[in-house]
Formats: structure tokens, sequence, C-alpha cells
């Protein structure tokens, strides 16, 4: 840093403001110099000492449950903007939904002392949680609210969405709908299924227990429940899925058995996926605003470093319902 500071000709603390997140202290041709310098010099500072004396490190953690899942890179690039513009690395972790594992990955990045951590969590781990929590980690939920634990959280109005998705489905005449669920412990997959039942309520159109499915948030999953209800003797005539990896099964599944969609079968899925449109025909999707869940995600873990005491915010989105092809009136 010394040798930094004598080419650049500044002083050392003035390098150590530059390098270390602190630029906006810095004029902008001083910064420029700095830079310079150090770029000729290939000097890196040194993090690992910089987050001992500090305690910390500009490091945000990014827990999340499938990384194969596009909801959650469009989640993932909305954090690592805001975070970068602030001056500070994602560092990603995936689980896929297993409680051991996001539990080690708290441990991990609580040990490397990370500023923050962005998580959409099991609803298993309310002990790791608690724990990250009162050895003083900042904690934003993402897509996943952690019951029981007051935290700054950001989510969709799953309930919301999926009522307007089903009720879509009963306006075209459809009273036989499944629904192909996810996990019971996934607080999303319990909205989603309460807004299913609502819609139902309120067309006055009795929930038919078999046409109701319980399963993972993943492809193999929407397959397998969709070749059960097709084999019904009495089966839907509408399905709604709610992810979009089980909707690839359930579309799977219904080319399968050769079923026309939607003139056989009706579908509607939950998230929009980027070949939606291109599909034949074109897919009928709720569509979350997942680069803003994760921008937002951000920006709360900043204001809850800067401001530790500040009240627990809950910040609800919308998602909307996209009328495509898939959907049609009842055969």
């Amino acid at each position: 840093m010394a040798d930094v500071a004598a080419r650049a000709g500044v002083s050392v603390a003035t390098v150590s403001r530059a390098l270390s997140g602190e630029g906006r202290l810095v004029s902008a041709p001083v910064m420029e110099r700095v830079q310079e310098a150090a770029r000729e010099l290939g000097y890196h500072p040194n993090n690992l000492a910089r987050n001992m004396r500090a305690g910390t490190s500009r490091i945000f953690g990014l827990v999340i449950s499938d990384v194969g899942n596009p909801f959650f890179t469009a989640v993932a690039r909305g954090a690592e903007d805001v975070a970068h513009r602030h001056g500070y690395s994602l560092v990603l972790s995936n689980t896929d939904e297993n409680p051991e594992r996001e539990a080690t990955s708290l441990g991990v990045m609580i040990a490397e002392r990370a500023a923050g951590i962005m998580i959409a969590t099991t609803n298993e781990n309310g002990e790791a949680l608690r724990r990250s929590i009162a050895m003083g980690t900042a904690l934003v939920a993402i897509d996943r609210r952690i019951h029981g634990l007051p935290t700054d959280s950001v989510a969709v109005d799953n309930e919301g969405a999926a009522h307007e998705a089903v009720s879509h489905l009963i306006r075209l005449g459809h009273s036989r709908i499944a629904i192909i669920g996810g996990p019971r412990d996934a607080h999303t997959a319990r909205e989603r299924l309460r807004g299913y039942e609502r819609a139902h309520r309120e067309a006055r159109l009795a929930v038919d227990p078999v046409l109701v499915t319980e399963g993972t948030f993943r492809e193999t999953a929407g397959l397998a429940h969709t070749r059960e209800l097709l084999a019904l003797a009495d089966p839907p005539t509408a399905i709604f899925s709610v992810n979009n990896l089980t909707t690839i099964g359930v579309l799977r599944a219904l080319r399968e058995a050769g079923c026309r969609v939607p003139r056989d079968v009706s579908v509607v899925g939950f998230d929009d996926i980027p070949t939606a449109e291109l599909l034949d025909p074109p897919l009928t999707v709720v569509r979350q605003p997942t680069y803003r869940m994760g921008v937002q995600a951000a920006e709360l873990l900043i204001r809850r470093i800067l401001e530790p005491a500040a009240p627990v915010q809950e910040v609800l989105l919308t998602g909307n319902l996209v009328v495509r092809g898939s959907t049609g009136p009842r055969a």
C-alpha cells in the first residue's frame, strides 16, 4: 500500500479509502491515480487482514434452494447488481432444499464474516437462523418468510397470484382443476394452495382432494403427478402448476400421453420461463418480479447493516397473470 501511495503521490490513508469501498471520500482524479498505480504494481488489498480488523467483510451471502432454477438466477442477478454498486461481492450457496446443507452454508458464511446474508430458507432451520442473528449477522429472507423469526423479507403475494390464475381457469368453464403442488413445509407452496382453494370457494366449486398433489419443486414431481392425474377415471380439464420446473414436468407428461394443450387440458404455470413464449402453444403463467426481488433484498440488507435497530420491513411484491395460448375454454 505504501508503494501505491508513493507512485500515486498520496498518503497511505488515501489509498486505503480508495481501495476499501470508501471511494466516495476520495475525489475522482485521486481515485483514478490510485487505481492506475495499483494496476501498474499489481497490488491487491489484503481482505483477510481488513476483515479481521473490521470484524466483517465486504461480502454478501446468497443462500438459495436450487441454483438450476431460472427464478433464482434472476434473483441473484438483481442482488449482485445492487451489491456491486455498494462495493460488496456476492457469494452463492445452493442447498437443494436440504436443511443440513442450509445450516452448513450459514455457518460457513458466518465464519467468513459475511456482512449479511439473503436466504430462501427451507423453513426448517429456525435454530440455525436464530444463531446467525444472535451473532449479529444481518439477514433478509427472500421468497419465503421465516415463521416465528422477525426478519426483513421480500416475497410475492403468492396467494393472490394463485387465486388470479385459478380464477382465470374457472372463468373459462373449468371445474376439475388440478394443482401440482410443492412441499407443505414450504411457505410458498402453502400460500399458492390457499389461493387455489380460495378461487374455488368464491366460485362455489368443491375441491376434489384427488386433484390436489403435494411434491417437490422439481420437474420429476410434475411429471409423476400429471401421469397419475391423467390416469383417473375423471381426469382434470385444467392444471395449475406451482413453479416453473414442475410445469416442465406437466408439459412433458401431457405430450407423452398425446394430450393437446389447451384443447384437451389447459395449463397455467407459476413463474415465467425464458422459452414460455416460444412453446407451442405459448404458456400462460404467473410472472414474478424476480430481478426486482433480488434488488429489494440487497437494498434491505444494506439498510439493516447501516441501521441495525431499524424496524423489520416486509416487502410484498405483486405477480401478474400473463395469458397466452395454453389456456382455453373447457372442451
